[in-house]
């Protein structure tokens, strides 16, 4: 792999795209290319990418240009082609025919994409091509989420590989996680299996508080920065549901049956309640006729907002007092000795984040470090590993896990007792990761 002076960025205008091409620019100081449908989106994009590092020093490395004038002399003087439009096979695949015949070999091509095939992808390329081309699933947005999943399929170099991960990680300051090419990866895998389980406990629990139950009793103490619900909303339900519609059709595992979309989040997209960005989806902002802001939820049953009550939960409070200490362990001792429903919907979470982020060592990454890396800096979530350890060890958390009947991944079953599980110096400190 050559050095990296020219980047040619496809998709430029939207908010992925000029947030990458900043970051190609600052911590690259590489020449980009910013292309768009047209002109004016292009330097629509040139402007979101200078506002999202917030200088303007960059201005001189971005060029803006459109596909149908400029992406063929871009991309043939262009030393990584970074690609992101829609997702679909049916915008990238005709891009990548254009760029295959344009690009010079050695030339670096990637894709932004949260489950696409990337063997299927790199099928436009010849061998070379095959050979150089990857995901680089970048986080939105880029300046703050630092995670790029490195996505590599059986026709890459390791070679390539390798310095593609380590200019991802020593010049562009990713946090890098190498996966395999399986549906969505390693951290929307993890984190939208968990997101929309409890999307589905919600409405079994829908006349105890339902969402905002759900969402109180996953808050802060168990190591999220953002609560599941309060993330879809966030993220949009109509995404959430392209990612959870395409693992519930492309993966057989043991927690399958959990991907599929609960009939009310089709019921809020269809009228076009998606969240945050929509003004309304599983949450909506308000104020009082005093002019307070109150922030209301969706009552599945009753089909309209009402106000987030204020729950009264004693082992949350001591939980989190515990965290605040820095008590990681006596936090979740008062987690494993609770009792009541709120208790058990809490244990039951914990162990499905464990076993579900563990059993994909193999699968999509090769060691634990690398899923504990994803959701810690892609996600905001305390890594799977550092909550066995919480919990007191392999032993307590294969009970946990038992207990909730659910499997037991290998690489837990193995594991050696009176060794810590998480290695803290390989991944982040996870204090940061608490939010009490």
């Amino acid at each position: 792999m050559r050095e990296i002076k020219t980047v040619t960025v496809l998709g430029a205008n939207g908010t992925m795209g000029a947030g990458s091409a900043a970051i190609v620019a600052a911590f690259g100081k590489a020449k980009v290319h910013m292309l768009a449908r047209d002109v004016n989106k292009a330097k629509e994009g040139i402007e979101k990418a200078i506002s999202s590092i917030k200088t303007d020093t960059i201005r001189p490395r971005l060029i803006p240009g459109s596909y149908d004038q400029d992406l063929e002399k871009a991309v043939s003087e262009s030393d990584w082609v970074f690609e992101l439009v829609a997702e679909s096979y049916e915008v990238k695949e005709p891009i990548n025919k254009r760029i295959a015949k344009a690009r010079k070999p050695g030339t670096i091509v990637s894709t932004v994409s949260s489950g696409l095939s990337i063997a299927r992808l790199a099928d436009a390329f010849d061998e070379d091509g095959k050979k150089h081309y990857y995901g680089t699933h970048f986080f939105n947005p880029p300046y703050k989420m630092i995670l790029c999943e490195l996505v590599t399929h059986a026709g890459n170099d390791k070679k390539v590989t390798k310095k593609l991960g380590e200019y991802l990680a020593k010049t562009l300051g990713r946090a890098v996680v190498y996966t395999n090419d399986t549906p969505a990866f390693a951290g929307n895998r993890i984190g939208f299996q968990l997101i929309n389980e409890a999307a589905i406990k919600a409405e079994e629990y829908s006349d105890k508080g339902g969402i905002a139950l759900i969402d109180a009793i996953m808050s802060g103490y168990t190591g999220r920065a953002m609560a599941p619900l309060d993330t879809a909303d966030f993220v949009g339900l109509d995404v959430h549901k392209a990612i959870v519609d395409n693992l519930y059709e492309m993966t057989k595992d043991a927690a399958h049956s959990t991907f599929k979309l609960p009939g009310y989040f089709q019921k809020l997209i269809d009228r076009g309640d998606l969240g945050r960005k929509s003004g309304q989806g599983l949450y909506k902002m308000t104020k009082t006729p005093e002019g307070k802001k109150e922030k209301l939820y969706y009552d599945i049953k009753g089909d309209l907002f009402v106000p987030v009550p204020k729950f009264d939960i004693p082992f949350i409070k001591e939980a989190n007092r515990r965290m605040g200490e820095a008590d990681y362990i006596g936090a979740m001792n008062i987690v494993k000795e609770a009792k009541g429903l709120e208790a058990d919907i809490a244990r039951y979470f914990i162990a499905r984040y464990v076993s579900y982020s563990l059993s994909l060592v193999g699968e999509v990454v090769e060691t634990k470090e690398m899923t504990d890396l994803a959701m810690g800096t892609g996600f905001n979530w305390a890594p799977a590993s550092a909550f066995v350890d919480f919990l007191g060890g392999p032993k307590e958390a294969i009970s946990l896990i038992t207990k909730a009947k659910l499997p037991v991944p290998e690489i837990l079953a193995k594991a050696k007792a009176g060794k810590p599980f998480y290695q803290l110096k390989d991944i982040l400190d996870a204090r940061s990761l608490f939010k009490g």
